[in-house]
Parts: structure tokens; C-alpha cells; sequence
């Protein structure tokens, strides 16, 4: 019935009557009740409007075809009173190689629709790590997504932005500590990113509900700080515990050039106004010819021509992909075939610098890092606080610690960027999914109930000199437990989270009953807003195994704590284990599927059906929506407004003295060796240890 009003208003009125009539039709194509087959209906009106003249094609789908922008009659891009619907129209060849194909993280071309408005022809990948392969592992094409506007024109945004973020909550069965956290670090006045909910489609591909998160930019630094133009970073892995200066990149370089190593080709890593020439490159392949348009949707690419093959779906659903690094269970290198365990990489790549990569100026950076880790206690808070927003990373550390949040510095090292304005940094949150202790860093339920909050690092608080150096001056640890207590008074009092907690439930809860491809049932969703959701927990100073190989005895285990895991693993097995692998990487495996080398170290020490055991045991009980390929996910987490709850508790008790806040240095148990040794280096290129430096607590 569209089809044909479409040509009867087309063909018997003006061009403002076509205008309006197309409007009319994006409009509804852009529903979530329009099938396949009415998409299919669309091409074949699309045929006839162009055969008369009156749409001219410009894009890589069906609705491709409107120009122009998103309309600014509403020009919030983040809805927070209801679930916006966003639709993703992308050609089928497309949305087919990026399913089979997310590892490789391509975009491709799409229109955007949100809330029934299009910005058309918009560049779209998977994003992330575990979640991406979680998503892998599982089959299931609920990947989170990054949506880049400008990509293909530097002049198109949407609602002012440039890019957006679509999370999957792959941790989380309530699907919003996210944006709790990302809400207590914006009230606690820490520069934060925007988040609202969203239920997402691509094509006719019901995803459901998704996190839709503010993209780290020039946009976002504009409305944060004073100036846009300074030097952003996203440290990683080696660089992200900030227990560097520059001699040791000086030192790491000397190295890495006796070695004989060529620097990477990074002609196309630079950024020429819409993204990275790179990332432009790939998306903008060879389209179909003049010839083959009349048989397609105009614009979409030639998928032959990509070297990307074209499978058929099979009705069921998506075919399963392998598990990263499973050739590696199947073929292990052979005799004398050793693959390093990361690629290699120095401190400068590591530190993710994100603007300004054409004349890029580290020397602020180099001078923020020299007084953090070599300045004289004597010296230091002066000079600190040229360096260095204090005010604003002791907010980010309240927050990050009172929720517990460990995959962040004060666990893992990394998710937090760096912003310079003018030789100062500050420090800003970044992707807050697994906080409330989901991210457990192999410590045990009472200890996340607990942890420190003088000392709030999962390991040796050394390792993390923005904590160690800036809690050790009094005055600072005073501001910080003051932004406890304003925590603690406010917006993460039992009562305020409470409330907050329920009114996210009850707007995204039809929305989870509607989600067929939810990483969890709806009954996980309800019950994990109380329940622990796992029925064991690793111990800091288990491995699981610790047990001779047989029947493990049944314990009886009090309500509400945790046993550990036990797993039929022989002694020679566990002590195997114990030199390949760390406790917190154990951990995270049970979140995620393990990559190629961690593979490799534990097949080392496991036949085949002893792995199969292992990986097994590594996944509790939890009542997964999709049964994944393999036993290894399924998030340790705690019940939301259970563990909050005690939280509060623990932290008050700790500020009134009556309560340890601190022990001696070896912070909370927590194991972060995973970072030992990821710079690739011989063992005796850089010291394990830095020297201590500041104030011993």
C-alpha cells in the first residue's frame, strides 16, 4: 500500500508533493515493525521512482537515497526519559560480512535512523574486546557497535556529534551499571560521557536493548573544557599504569632499535578530518558497476570485489564462528614455531594518543609523568598541581572506588583517558560495564564488600602511582574522604541508588522481555537486581584445581558467601598452570573466550579432555538466554542493590575508623600480573619493579 502511494502522489503531484512523500515513507520504514519483506517492497518502489525520474540514487540501502541531515527539531542526541528506537539499514552483503567478520572490526556504509530521524550514508563497525568476543563466541550477532557520522563526510554529524557507541551490557545481566556509574561520576563533577538507552535494530534484525554512549573527542572536550586542541590520550596495557617517564622510553628504544626491529607503516594512521586515512580506505571499496545497479540496491558494494565471501544464513540463525586462537587447540605450532604473546609494542604506541597524531608533541605528557613518579615528597604537591587536575582525579577515584570499579586503574590499569589543556591533565572514565565489583580481579566477595579505600588498588598500591602519590599527602586523602561522604550522603546513599536503580528497571523492562537476543533471560535481569548471580567466586589465593584429582567433597556453604572453585586437575597439572597463567586472567576468562596464547599456555599443560573440564568449570550457574558455544561465559555479578547496600555499610565504617582502610601496601589481594611483561622486551630490558617512590602508607 506504500508502494503504491508513493507512485500515485509521485506521478499526479509537484516536487513539493514528492518531497513530502518521501519524508513520509523514511518515516515509516525507519519503524521496528517493518519486516524483511516489506524492506524487499521498498527496493522494488525504489526501481520504479527512479525508472520515472524522480529519485536519484546516492546510497548503499534502500532509504539510502535521502539526502541532507538529521533534523535539529530535537537536538538531544540522548533521550533519557524513554527507550529510543535506532535502526541500522545497511545491504544484506554487508550486514551478512560483518557477522562473519567482527573480529576485523570494518566498517561499512549504512543509514542511521534514530528516534525516526536518518543521517544517511554513515560508517558502521563492531566494536570492543571480551564483549566483541563474547558475542563471537556465542554466535550471536548482539555486537557492540561504533557508528561514525563524519567517516564518508566531515561535514555530517548527528545532533552535533561525530560518533556514537552502541554497548551490548555483555557482563551485565540488569544492563545498567554502566550508566549508573557514568551518572555518579557526572554528579560528582568528573568529565563524563552522555548514555541513554536505545533499542536497536539493524535491518530486520531485532538486537535489542543497548547502552548508547557519548563518543571521547573534540565534541566532548568542547563541552568540558576550555579548550579543544590538546593532546588526548587512552593508555593501554604497558603504559596505562602511568609508572613511566621518559628515560624508560629512551631505554625501550635503544633496545628495540639493537634488535633490529623497522618502525610499523603509519602513513595511513593519519587523520585527515573525518577519521584515519586507513579506516576510510577500507570502508570506501570498490562499488558495483553502472551495469549490475539495476539488479541490486544502488551503492552496495561489490563483495566479490572485497575478497569477502558470501554465505547464505541458514534459517536458524547465525552459523557459530570459531573461537579466537581454536586453531590453536586443533593445530599447536609446530617444533620451533613460537609466536610472541603480544605483538610487540612500546610505550609511545601504548599510550594511545587520539588527537593531534600528525604533529604529535609528548613533552606535557613526559613532564606530567617525571613529577608523578620522580618528584621529591617535599616538592610534590606544588608541583603536581601544575601537571595535574588533582581536584578531578581524587572525584574519579572516589567514585571509581566506592563502586568498585576494577576494570579500570585501579585494577586492570586501563579504561580512563588522559586530557591536556595547556600542560595540565585531567582524567576522564571510560567504559564503566563491569563495575560493581563484576571485574573482580580474583578477590573474593567479602573483600569487594571491603576493599580498601586508602588503599584501593587490587594489587601492590606502588604499581599505580596516581593512587600511591596523591593519597599519601594528607591534605588530598582529607578531599578525597570528604568526596566519600558527599557520596555516601547523596547519590550513592541506599536510598538515592535505590530509587535510581528502580526507575532504570522499570523503563528498559518491556524492552528486556521483548529482547529475544539478550545475553541473559529476563529472569537473570530481575533477579540479579538482588541475587548474586554466580554460585562460586575465585579466591586471591586459590587456583582453581587446588584439589588432588577425584570427587571434590561437598561443603557446606554459609548464605551469601561464595566457595571457591574446584576443578579435577592432578598436582603436576596445577603447578603447570600456576607458571602459564595468572589468577586474574583465570578470572576474566570466565567473562571471556581466551585469546591464541592463553590458549596455548593452557593446552601445554591439559590433554584435550582435561581443557574441556577446565573451561568447563570456569562458568557457574546462570541461566544464559543463549547457549553459548563453549561453558566460559557468564559474568560474576553481584546483586546490584544487595552489594551496594553492604557497600555503603563497609565504606562508613571505614571512615568512622572502625574498619581497616588500608593494609600494607599489597592492596587488596588482587592479582594484575597480566601487565608484567607486555612490552615484548627480553626479561632484563626494563626493571619488573619501579622503585617505590612517595610516601610509604
Amino acid at each position: 500500500m506504500t508502494g503504491m502511494y508513493v507512485i500515485m502522489v509521485s506521478t499526479t503531484a509537484g516536487t513539493g508533493a514528492v518531497s513530502l512523500t518521501r519524508r513520509l515513507i523514511l518515516k515509516v520504514l525507519s519503524q521496528p515493525w517493518v519486516s524483511s519483506s516489506m524492506w524487499e517492497k521498498c527496493k522494488a518502489v525504489l526501481m520504479v521512482l527512479l525508472t520515472v525520474g524522480i529519485v536519484a540514487p546516492s546510497g548503499a540501502s534502500c532509504v539510502g537515497w535521502a539526502s541532507g541531515q538529521a533534523s535539529t527539531s530535537n537536538p538531544e542526541p540522548f533521550i533519557t526519559d524513554r527507550v529510543v528506537t535506532v535502526r541500522i539499514v545497511m545491504s544484506e552483503e554487508d550486514w551478512t560480512a560483518c557477522q562473519l567478520n567482527a573480529q576485523a572490526e570494518q566498517y561499512v556504509r549504512a543509514d542511521f535512523w534514530s528516534d525516526g530521524e536518518l543521517v544517511p550514508d554513515v560508517a558502521v563497525r563492531p566494536k570492543g574486546n571480551s564483549s566483541l568476543r563474547s558475542a563471537i563466541s556465542s554466535g550471536s550477532p548482539r555486537f557492540s557497535l561504533k557508528v561514525d557520522f563524519n567517516l564518508f563526510n566531515t561535514a555530517r554529524t548527528f545532533r552535533g556529534l561525530k560518533k556514537l557507541n552502541f554497548n551490548n551490557g555483555f557482563s551485565d545481566p540488569t544492563l545498567i551499571r554502566e550508566t549508573l556509574v557514568y551518572e555518579l561520576f557526572d554528579q560528582m563533577g568528573v568529565p563524563t560521557p552522555r548514555t541513554s538507552f536505545v533499542d536497536l535494530w539493524i535491518n530486520d534484525t531485532h538486537l535489542g536493548v543497548y547502552t548508547q554512549v557519548e563518543q571521547i573527542d573534540k565534541t566532548f572536550l568542547a563541552r568540558h573544557f576550555t579548550r579543544d586542541d590538546g593532546d588526548l590520550y587512552k593508555p593501554e596495557t604497558l603504559a596505562a599504569p602511568l609508572n613511566w617517564t621518559e628515560e624508560d622510553v629512551r631505554r625501550q628504544l635503544t633496545i628495540l632499535e639493537a634488535a633490529g626491529q623497522d618502525d610499523a607503516d603509519d602513513s595511513l594512521d593519519i587523520n585527515i578530518g573525518g577519521g584515519k586515512l586507513r579506516d576510510i580506505l577500507e570502508a570506501l571499496q570498490p562499488e558495483e558497476s553502472a551495469a549490475d545497479e539495476a539488479a541490486a540496491s544502488p551503492g552496495v558494494p561489490d563483495m566479490a570485489q572485497r575478497g569477502i565471501p558470501q554465505p547464505v544464513i541458514p534459517r536458524e540463525g547465525l552459523p557459530r564462528q570459531p573461537l579466537p586462537g581454536q586453531d590453536a587447540l586443533q593445530q599447536p605450532p609446530r617444533d620451533g614455531q613460537q609466536q610472541p604473546d603480544v605483538q610487540q609494542r612500546d610505550y609511545i604506541e601504548a599510550v594511545g594518543l587520539k588527537t593531534n597524531e600528525s604533529s604529535a608533541d609528548h613533552s606535557a605528557l613526559f613532564r606530567f609523568l617525571d613529577v608523578l613518579n620522580n618528584e621529591p615528597d617535599s616538592t610534590f604537591p606544588a608541583e603536581i598541581e601544575k601537571v595535574l587536575d588533582v581536584d578531578n582525579v581524587l572525584r574519579f577515584l572516589a567514585v571509581s572506588t566506592i563502586t568498585v570499579h576494577l576494570d579500570n586503574y585501579l585494577g586492570m590499569g586501563h579504561n580512563y583517558y588522559l586530557y591536556e589543556v595547556d600542560g595540565r591533565f585531567a582524567i576522564i572514565p571510560w567504559d564503566l560495564n563491569m563495575a560493581f565489583g563484576t571485574f573482580n580481579c580474583s578477590i573474593d566477595r567479602e573483600g569487594l564488600v571491603n576493599f580498601f579505600i586508602d588503599e584501593p588498588t587490587c594489587g601492590p598500591i606502588d604499581e599505580r602511582p596516581l593512587v600511591q602519590r596523591l593519597l599519601s599527602h594528607q591534605p588530598y586523602l582529607d578531599t578525597y574522604h570528604r568526596y566519600m561522604e558527599e557520596l555516601l550522603e547523596g547519590s550513592f546513599s541506599v536510598e538515592t541508588m535505590n530509587v535510581r536503580i528502580d526507575e532504570l528497571v522499570d523503563l528498559i523492562h518491556p524492552y528486556v522481555e521483548a529482547d529475544e537476543l539478550k545475553f541473559f533471560s529476563t529472569g537473570d535481569f530481575e533477579r540479579a537486581i538482588t541475587e548474586d548471580m554466580r554460585g562460586a567466586m575465585l579466591t586471591p589465593d586459590r587456583l582453581p584445581g587446588d584439589m588432588p584429582q577425584g570427587q571434590a567433597p561437598q561443603e557446606q556453604v554459609p548464605q551469601g558467601k561464595a566457595p571457591p572453585i574446584v576443578l579435577p586437575l592432578s598436582p603436576e597439572n596445577l603447578a603447570c598452570l600456576r607458571k602459564q597463567i595468572s589468577l586474574s586472567t583465570l578470572q576474566e576468562l570466565r567473562t571471556r573466550p581466551p585469546t591464541t596464547q592463553e590458549l596455548q599456555r593452557i593446552r601445554s599443560c591439559l590433554t584435550r579432555d582435561e581443557l574441556s573440564a577446565f573451561l568447563q568449570n570456569l562458568r557457574g550457574q546462570t541461566e544464559l538466554q543463549q547457549q553459548p558455544v563453549d561453558p566460559r561465559q557468564g559474568p560474576a555479578a553481584l546483586g546490584l542493590k544487595t552489594f551496594i547496600a553492604e557497600r555503603v555499610t563497609s565504606v562508613r565504617q571505614q571512615l568512622d575508623g572502625e574498619r581497616p582502610s588500608a593494609g600494607d601496601g599489597s592492596g587488596n589481594g588482587g592479582s594484575t600480573t597480566m601487565f608484567n611483561r607486555q612490552d615484548g622486551l627480553p626479561d632484563n630490558a626494563l626493571p619488573r619493579e619501579q622503585p617505590t617512590k612517595g610516601v610509604q602508607r
